[in-house]
């Protein structure tokens, strides 16, 4: 399990494992334990606090089963840059890109804060801050920002949050009686070392259908971005190799450069 380092007299790192709702800590000593049937919503308050011993006194300690591990395995070498994201996808278009350029990449999954408004490298910077408050260590981040003309840019970048709370045909109902179907989608990746950050950032563009599919599930199936014949949906499922040109290509040879001179 991935521990993320912190700041305490008695805690030296914290992993989470969501599917099994166990916490691992790891104390000074090299003691290790884990605890059970714990909350997403307690991890996340615990990595938030201002003091994680007296958060541990409080509401761990003595409130769930935990066993002993032994002594803190070896952690993940400082040499491999951290990538903050739960998509398996956008992580192996990134390793694909970095591995043969002896880039190693580790995935972290963390609790980070995201700020919401109309800026997206704004909003990708504040991430890639967060992550890195968390992780201790250089980030990298990737953010969207979506961008409906018709609808005056709606959704944003809430994309993640209306997928919750509308159901995909309700939210192309607001498109009815509208003309422009064009939609947009800014990436932008940011990696952050504590004392610089350098972004990255292309627009993508396309359509939202009229005629729908009859299985829609996500509003991704009823979006063709320029260049494809297939939905966004169908493209995302099948393609893990990034295309010529895309952002992880043109982070992987900034990084590459930077290393060279010895600021990486």
């Amino acid at each position: 399990m991935q521990r993320i380092a912190v700041e305490s007299s008695d805690l030296v790192s914290i992993g989470y494992d969501p599917k099994e709702r166990v916490l691992e800590i790891e104390f000074k000593e090299d003691r290790v334990y884990q605890y059970f049937d714990v909350a997403p919503d307690v991890y996340e308050r615990f990595m938030r606090t201002e003091s994680y011993g007296e958060f541990f006194y409080a509401f761990i300690n003595r409130q769930y089963r935990y066993r002993r591990v032994g002594k803190a395995p070896e952690q993940a070498s400082d040499r491999s840059l951290a990538f903050v994201t739960g998509n398996t996808r956008k992580l192996q278009q990134l390793r694909a890109v970095c591995e043969p350029l002896a880039i190693s990449i580790e995935q972290l999954e963390l609790p980070v804060d995201e700020i919401q408004g109309n800026n997206a490298h704004k909003i990708a910077l504040h991430k890639a801050k967060e992550a890195f408050r968390l992780a201790r260590r250089p980030v990298l981040v990737m953010d969207e920002y979506w961008n409906i003309l018709a609808l005056r840019g709606f959704p944003g970048a809430y994309m993640k949050d209306v997928d919750k709370w509308l159901r995909p045909e309700d939210f192309l109902a607001l498109l009815t009686g509208k003309n422009d179907r064009t939609i947009g989608c800014t990436e932008t990746i940011v990696y952050y070392d504590g004392k610089r950050a350098k972004a990255f950032t292309k627009d993508h563009w396309g359509k939202v259908l009229e005629s729908l599919p009859s299985d829609l599930t996500t509003f991704r199936q009823a979006v063709v971005m320029d260049g494809d014949t297939r939905s966004l949906a169908a493209v995302e499922a099948d393609d893990v190799i990034a295309q010529d040109g895309s952002l992880w290509q043109e982070f992987a040879k900034w990084f590459v450069f930077q290393r060279r001179l010895k600021r990486v």
